[in-house]
């Protein structure tokens, strides 16, 4: 039976995405913070409060006392200074808010290290029931890896081929769903699915697979017809990471 690549095909950090919207948002709000305008300063300083968050009903008390201030701001009484101290205020709130923010990516980098190593743990031990034959056990093993790392084209991958020694395919097929929208050229995960598809005697969804794995990977044309041959022979024969 041909062996399938070990290498991992990640996606576009889904992450990353979510880390750009958030500094898209900082911007945003420090933009406000250190705007001259008084009232765009004080909203942009419930802005941050509100990210960082603060408790809610501070936050609508604060919210009505700016409106009031808005609509009573007529007083033209040494405005220039005020307006000298509001910059400082908001030069303050500003620096105050980043460091803040900085603590907060700080504290997701630092627990994404943390799940990082949890996941390797089980993945791991996951790898080796599987190759000693137990399955069910792997199987557990593998799902909690996931449920640190829940990115990693390899662990569905690797999830997907204890299921199809268990004879649960259409699980199987679930988790290369999941590898495939995070990485839709994955071979391993094409040929993986096909192999499903093969078992379920499902030829049309075989086929496409094929079709799907050879259009994305042309360079490995000979390797997927090599390892649809060794499909074809050795149907019942058990997948290996």
């Amino acid at each position: 039976m041909s062996k399938f690549y070990d290498a991992e095909y990640l996606c576009k950090d889904e992450e990353f995405n979510n880390f750009m919207i958030k500094v898209n948002e900082v911007n945003r709000i420090v933009k406000k913070l250190a705007s001259n305008d008084k009232a765009i300063s004080e909203m942009g300083d419930l802005e941050a409060k509100r990210y960082l968050n603060e408790d809610k009903e501070t936050e609508i008390q604060e919210v009505e006392d700016v409106v009031l201030k808005i609509k009573c701001n007529r007083t033209v009484v040494n405005k220039k200074g005020l307006e000298n101290e509001q910059k400082d205020q908001s030069t303050m709130s500003k620096e105050a808010f980043m460091r803040e923010v900085e603590k907060d990516a700080d504290k997701r980098y630092k627990d994404k290290l943390v799940r990082t190593e949890k996941m390797e743990t089980f993945k791991k031990r996951a790898n080796n029931a599987f190759r000693r034959g137990e399955f069910e056990k792997a199987l557990t093993l593998y799902t909690k890896a996931i449920e640190q790392i829940k990115d990693s084209v390899m662990l569905y991958n690797n999830r997907s081929l204890t299921y199809i020694n268990l004879k649960l395919y259409d699980k199987a097929e679930k988790d290369l769903d999941l590898a495939l929208r995070l990485n839709e050229d994955c071979l391993k995960s094409w040929l993986l699915l096909a192999k499903v598809h093969f078992l379920q005697q499902n030829k049309e969804k075989y086929d496409k697979d094929i079709e799907e794995a050879i259009e994305r990977n042309p360079k490995q044309e000979y390797f997927i017809k090599d390892y649809i041959m060794s499909l074809e022979k050795n149907k019942d024969s058990e997948c290996s990471l």
